[in-house]
């Protein structure tokens, strides 16, 4: 049984019995999952009753006693020619991406970053993915997101590992992006409803070539199955003073073989997010093995429950590289990935304030 409770000022409902469709969904490069729904309404009909929803609500969204999805209302919209009201949702990872922060982290491993992220904007945690990588940069005016992305993504790059954002209920975790016992087999006739398979070599690497802080050759690695197949298609690495860019290069052409686009339908399952792996069986498009899901839509109309799931070969990580290393006299460097938010509405110190804020962290 579903149950779908939104609390305002006025209480809380559980507007699920004038509910006609639910939209839960996510994907790897969103940062936060987004719940959709919409409410049976009428500007003609008063005998319709709809809550008094606004941007701010909190909302729940229950399978049975599981709790799917904690977030807050982002929007809605009515019309007098609709008979319906669409509210949109997401949850705590809105703010993640919408929160900008100043820090200066000196031989920090990534849980103690996201520890300190979170005390600071009263975020509660959950299950934090450790490890031993320690990570020295600086963060101006960064999306809270991208700090604790980019930490992982400096470990993930020494480690091998894979991980991303979730959050359970209102706590953020950061999981390990790996198989676990909630693998489902999908399979036509069964459960799989469709599939579709495409593949393509633009956006392929078959040649990561290394170059030193001097722009000399350090030496050049080769994918030598694909490059009798499809060419030369060459990246460069950079390689910093003291450090080997060999696994760097290594994993760029990992991550850049022959692209692929893999998309399924089949019967509802809240086990089907992003981050978890299906086992797909369909004959047609040859599609046989264990699949990463990169993104997921879990859809409830008309009685009916059914998944759009994009899938990979490959796990699938948000990396990020935002903010920039200190440089000899501790000041912060340039960096062109320091920030891609815009920048209006963020700050309301006023530009000398804001400046003088920027200096008594870094200093």
């Amino acid at each position: 049984m579903l149950s779908l409770i939104v609390t305002g000022q006025g209480g809380s409902f559980d507007v699920m019995p004038i509910t006609n469709q639910i939209t839960w969904s996510g994907g790897y490069l969103k940062g936060a999952r987004k719940l959709s729904f919409d409410l049976i309404s009428s500007p003609y009909d008063s005998t319709v009753q709809v809550p008094d929803l606004s941007p701010g609500n909190a909302i729940s969204f229950f399978q049975d006693d599981r709790l799917l999805f904690s977030g807050t209302v982002i929007s809605r919209e009515k019309a007098t020619g609709s008979s319906t009201i669409t509210v949109s949702g997401y949850d705590k990872g809105f703010y993640l991406l919408n929160n900008q922060g100043v820090y200066q982290f000196s031989a920090k491993t990534p849980q103690e970053i996201v520890t300190r992220v979170c005390q600071d904007f009263g975020i509660e945690t959950g299950d934090i993915a450790k490890s031993d990588v320690k990570i020295t940069r600086n963060f101006i005016g960064i999306p809270l997101y991208q700090i604790i992305m980019t930490a992982y993504t400096l470990a993930a790059r020494q480690n091998g590992k894979a991980y991303q954002i979730r959050f359970s209920g209102d706590r953020l975790c950061v999981v390990p992006i790996e198989e676990n016992e909630e693998t489902l087999i999908l399979e036509g006739g069964v459960n799989l409803q469709s599939a579709a398979a495409s593949d393509s070599i633009e956006g392929t690497v078959t040649q990561a070539a290394i170059y030193n802080s001097d722009n000399q050759l350090v030496r050049t690695v080769k994918n030598e199955e694909l490059i009798p197949l499809y060419g030369v298609l060459q990246q460069v690495v950079r390689q910093s003073d003291g450090e080997d860019a060999g696994a760097e290069a290594q994993k760029l052409l990992e991550e850049n073989g022959l692209s692929q686009t893999i998309t399924v339908e089949n019967l509802g399952n809240i086990a089907c997010i992003t981050g978890n792996t299906v086992v797909v069986k369909e004959p047609y498009t040859g599609l046989y093995g264990l699949f990463w899901i990169t993104s997921d839509s879990h859809v409830w109309k008309d009685g009916q429950y059914y998944n759009k799931l994009s899938l990979s070969y490959q796990r699938m990580m948000d990396e990020k590289e935002a903010g920039s290393l200190p440089n000899k006299t501790g000041a912060a460097t340039s960096s062109k990935t320091q920030s891609t938010s815009d920048s209006s509405g963020s700050v309301s110190k006023g530009l000398d304030g804001w400046n003088q804020y920027v200096k008594e962290v870094i200093s």
